[in-house]
């Protein structure tokens, strides 16, 4: 879901025109890069989302221009915290939908490219071919019936240092994911250290600083308390006011996590009062008390006290 710190974090970063660019120019395959004209670059706004395919969203699709004739290619960016053997499937779906929007165009190519930033290795075919089974035994009639595509992979976490590379943006966003998976104290602060550098580089316009404050959430959610106090203390070495703004952000969380688990307890507490006085009501309640405001659950509170059977609390609940 794109509240997650780490959709949120990518699509910030992948959402820039000259991180993309970057991206491109550093990562994507040679022999792609020579044939796409960087200037033509456009990301698609359009819904091609299907009703049959409302649960899902496309990452981040792009329009591009070929060098060497009018003819569209589109860049489908897929993000991945978890190894998914389905992808291969899910992102067909995504290039059928945007094929039928096209439609009576002739089709346009569509290179799909996975963004994974799992510890765990990627072992997903990259070829939709081998989703079938026996696909490299099967007769040479039947394989004419099986479609086939390949989508490019590029995991983040296996990256060396030296093969970081690209736009200020872009490099952050590599090493911050790049964190997760190294070992080591001395090689954890390396890196961090590199991140605090390249951010205080950045010009502070509007864009850098959202993307900074994106950053600072999702290093909150994903480091150790002790690393993210040591990134704050690097941080001060070379910008006190993002610093300053580090900890704010900081600050912020950390009392939105107090008044999380504040509520989350309301809920609890009020559940087991509403078992111990209606032994058989319904776990069903308790998924809508979620639901509620604090205001609305400290009303149900008060209420229950004079409730006399269960079909009183089912007004208030269903």
């Amino acid at each position: 879901m794109v509240n997650k710190p780490h959709d949120k974090l990518f699509k910030e970063v992948m959402g820039d025109m000259e991180t993309v660019k970057s991206f491109i120019q550093h990562y994507l395959p040679p022999k792609i890069v020579r044939l796409i004209d960087p200037e033509s670059i456009t990301i698609e706004t359009d819904s091609y989302i299907e009703k049959d395919l409302s649960e899902y969203f496309f990452d981040l699709l792009f329009r591009v221009k070929m060098q060497q004739e009018e003819a569209y290619v589109y860049l489908l960016f897929e993000h991945k915290s978890k190894v998914d053997k389905h992808v291969s499937l899910q992102l067909l779906g995504y290039m059928t939908s945007i094929w039928k929007k096209t439609v009576p165009q002739p089709l346009s190519v569509i290179l799909p490219v996975v963004f994974y930033q799992g510890r765990e290795k990627w072992e997903a075919p990259q070829w939709f071919s081998n989703r079938f089974s026996n696909s490299d035994s099967m007769d040479g009639d039947l394989k004419d019936y099986i479609p086939d595509y390949k989508y490019e992979l590029f995991e983040i976490s296996s990256l060396r240092e030296e093969e970081v590379k690209g736009a200020k943006r872009l490099r952050i966003y590599l090493d911050v994911i790049r964190m997760r998976a190294l070992e080591g104290k001395e090689a954890i602060r390396e890196v961090m250290l590199r991140v605090t550098v390249t951010i205080s580089e950045l010009p502070q316009t509007e864009a850098n600083e959202r993307f900074f404050q994106v950053c600072i959430i999702y290093l909150f959610d994903t480091m150790e308390r002790e690393y993210f106090q040591q990134l704050s203390e690097l941080m001060k070495t070379v910008s006190e006011e993002r610093s300053e703004k580090m900890q704010t952000i900081a600050d912020m969380l950390r009392q939105e996590g107090i008044k999380k688990g504040r509520e989350e307890g309301r809920e609890e507490l009020l559940w087991k009062q509403i078992a111990k006085k209606f032994p058989k009501a319904s776990q069903k309640y308790f998924e809508r008390l979620k639901s509620l405001t604090i205001e609305q659950l400290d009303s149900l509170g008060l209420e229950l006290i004079d409730m006399k059977n269960e079909e009183e609390l089912k007004k208030h609940l269903m």
